[in-house]
């Protein structure tokens, strides 16, 4: 619905997944390529409706999993809840 909201992190983790989870953030399902992000901030992808969330980086698509993603002191990552499984899909 076009609302958002942000979060500051404090963890020693090196992955964002692991930050996020620790956080209690995410939530998600392990798949063939690591965590499939199904839940952020209470918020669940209903799959009857494709919709799935997208991970970014500053606005640019992150090409690895939410597990495998590094993290540094000031990134900025966001997820944005999507409705259609290809690429060109909108907000929600």
């Amino acid at each position: 619905d076009g609302t958002y909201e942000n979060f500051a992190i404090d963890t020693r983790q090196s992955t964002l997944g692991a930050a996020l989870l620790e956080g209690g953030l995410i939530e998600g399902e392990e798949g063939d390529y690591g965590l499939y992000v199904t839940t952020v901030n209470g918020v669940k992808a209903d799959e009857s409706k494709e919709q799935w969330w997208c991970l970014t980086k500053d606005g640019e698509p992150v090409a690895t999993g939410v597990d495998s993603t590094p993290i540094a002191n000031e990134d900025v990552f966001e997820f944005t809840l999507k409705t259609g499984y290809d690429q060109s899909s909108t907000a929600e």
